[in-house]
C-alpha cells in the first residue's frame, strides 16, 4: 500500500438522472490518477491536499460538460463534480479527509470508480 493510487471515473449515470444520446465514446468512464503515497492523510493538512487533489482530478473528468454560460450544463457539471468527488472520498476511506470534505458539503456518494495497487 506503498504506493496506493485511485482512479476516479464518472459515468454519464452518475452526472444525471437524464437519458443523453451520445457517441459510445463519451459514454466510457473517464479516468485520473490522483496519487498521495506521498501524504499523511491521517491529519487535517494532509487530507486538505488530498482533498484538492481529487476536488482537481474531479473537475478533469467533468471537464466535457463544463459549458461556462450554459446553466443546463453548469449544473450537470457541478453535480458530475460532486460525484465524482463524494466517489473518490468514499473509496480512499480516510476519516480526515472524510470529516474535511463533509465540512465543505461533499457527502459520500454510491462508488462508480476503479482503485489500483501500484507496488
Amino acid at each position: 500500500m506503498k504506493k496506493l493510487l485511485i482512479l476516479v471515473a464518472v459515468t454519464t449515470s452518475t452526472m444525471c438522472g437524464l437519458t443523453i444520446a451520445h457517441a459510445d465514446t463519451f459514454l466510457e468512464p473517464r479516468t485520473v490518477t490522483v496519487r498521495f503515497a506521498d501524504l499523511n492523510t491521517a491529519n487535517v493538512e494532509g487530507a486538505a491536499r488530498l482533498y484538492r487533489r481529487l476536488n482537481f482530478a474531479a473537475k478533469t473528468v467533468c471537464q466535457d460538460l463544463d459549458s461556462g454560460r450554459d446553466m443546463f450544463l453548469v449544473n450537470l457539471h457541478a453535480d458530475c463534480v460532486r460525484q465524482a468527488l463524494s466517489n473518490a472520498i468514499a473509496k480512499v476511506d480516510r476519516p480526515a479527509l472524510t470529516a474535511y470534505a463533509a465540512d465543505r458539503g461533499i457527502h459520500l456518494g454510491a462508488i462508480n470508480m476503479k482503485i489500483a495497487d501500484n507496488k
